[in-house]
This record gives structure tokens, sequence and C-alpha cells, in this order.
């Protein structure tokens, strides 16, 4: 009977493993079809062409790359400064008690319900004004703005997981408030700080609706409006959209993979006092 239970939720996992890959096999399988093939019946599981020669004539045939070296440089900029500030802010609420700290946490979860949408036009006129439209440099201060709020919840929940006593000792010890921080926190926090950078690197590298509003110039554009686009308004290129889908994921896809033992290390590894 257990035999045939576990043989049962095997089953299962694997059906459930297949349904969620498919999509992403079937994105592969398309960005690699002819458009003829595309509309064929039925439809063809497996490409024709050779993979190395379809995406090298991709790459010569569009500016994937310039879009790709556009979406590292504003999402990594915008990482970076996102989660620099989101450090400190989340640090203050997790171990200060100060006057309005009660109003600080409110405006960072108010600023996570404002759909993106009404801030377009606000934004827009500000950095016309600032002559800021068309340029890189809005969209990282805009997915700096957009990130922090969120960073900080995110971190305030790893520091508030970190005994206060080892703070305590190390102030003992002859540490000031910055280098507690600095020597023990976030060593600790190592985690917390790649997960929360992960996430908002994520996030400014598929945002599209401040991309697409802000910056005009194609050689501008990142990776999620240069694939939107291909679309057109008499015919669509679904295997140019997924050959520059797929392009767009595996940097991605290759982050998870490299930072994956950080994120499920232990928080407090190492934290006892010898």
């Amino acid at each position: 009977m257990k035999k045939k239970k576990r043989l049962f939720i095997y089953l299962i996992s694997v059906i459930a493993c297949c349904v969620a890959i498919f999509p992403f096999y079937w994105l592969f399988n398309t960005s690699l079809q002819t458009l003829k093939d595309l509309f064929a019946y039925p439809p063809r599981f497996l490409p024709r062409v050779n993979i190395i020669d379809s995406y090298i004539t991709y790459i010569r045939k569009s500016p994937i790359l310039i879009w790709l070296k556009n979406s590292f440089l504003v999402s990594g900029i915008a990482t970076f400064f996102s989660t620099f500030v989101a450090i400190p802010g989340a640090y203050s609420i997790s171990r200060f008690r100060y006057r309005g700290r009660a109003l600080f946490i409110f405006i960072v979860l108010l600023t996570q319900m404002l759909p993106f949408v009404l801030l377009i036009i606000p934004l827009y006129l500000v950095f016309a004004r600032l002559h800021m439209n068309n340029t890189l440099y809005a969209l990282m201060v805009v997915y700096t703005a957009i990130t922090v709020p969120i960073g900080i919840w995110f971190l305030k929940g790893f520091f508030d997981a970190i005994p206060k006593d080892l703070e305590d000792a190390a102030v003992i010890d002859g540490c000031s408030r910055i280098g507690a921080l600095v020597r023990i926190i976030l060593p600790l926090s190592v985690p917390g700080i790649i997960a929360t950078a992960t996430w908002s690197f994520i996030v400014a590298w598929d945002e599209f609706l401040f991309a697409y509003t802000l910056v005009d110039s194609e050689k501008m554009w990142v990776v999620s409006v240069g694939v939107a686009a291909y679309i057109g308004q008499y015919s669509t290129p679904w295997n140019q959209i997924m050959s520059g889908a797929v392009m767009g994921t595996i940097p991605v896809v290759i982050m998870f993979m490299f930072f994956q033992r950080y994120l499920v290390s232990g928080l407090t590894a190492g934290s006892v006092k010898q």
C-alpha cells in the first residue's frame, strides 16, 4: 500500500513538473520555428533548424545585445542603490523605537498600494523638466524608487530574526552601533540581502510600463520594450519575439543558479560567539 501511495505521489509530481516546464519548452521551441511552421497543423514539437545558426542570425539582425546591455546597466545600478538605501532603512525600523516610526512604516507600505499607471504622467513631467527623458538615468531613478520600499520590508524581517544580544555583545567588546551593523548584522543577513537584491533586479529587468513611456530611442530600449516592439499592426513575428524572450530570460535564470546557495543558507550560521 505504501509503495502504491509513493508511486502515485511520484506520478503526480512528474505531471506537475511537466506542466510547469512545458511553457518554457514551448517558448524555446517557438523561437526556433519558421513563420510557416508556427501555424502548421499538427504543431511541430521539434524544430527543424539549427539552434546556433538560428540565434546567431537573430543577434545579427536585431539590436538585442544593445537592449541586453541597457537592461544590465539599468537593473544592476538600480539594484545596488536600492539595496544600499534599504539596509539602513530596514535596520532603523527593526532596532530602534522613535517618534514617527509607525508613520514611516505606513508610508513604506502605502507606496506599494499605488498602481504604476498613476505615476506615469507626473514622473514624465518631472523628468521632462529635468531634461532626463529618453535617458537610462530616468529608469535607474524610477526603478530604485519602486524597489526600495519592499526591499526595506524584506530586510526588516531578516533583521528581526537576528538576536539583538549579538549586537549587545559586540558593543560590549568595543564596537560602535555602525560597527555592529557592519561586522555582525550584515554578514548574518547575507541571504536576506541577496534575496532582496535578486528581487529588485528581477523587478527592474522585467518592468515595461516606465521603460516604454520614458524612453523613445531604440538604442536606449531595454529588453522588455525591444521585444514588445516586434508586435506589428498587420503581422507579428512570434519566432523573433520568442527568441528575444529566451535571451532575456537566460540572464535571470543564470543569476538564480549562481545565488541559489546563498538563498538557502542558514540565516544565523556561525553566529554563536566562541
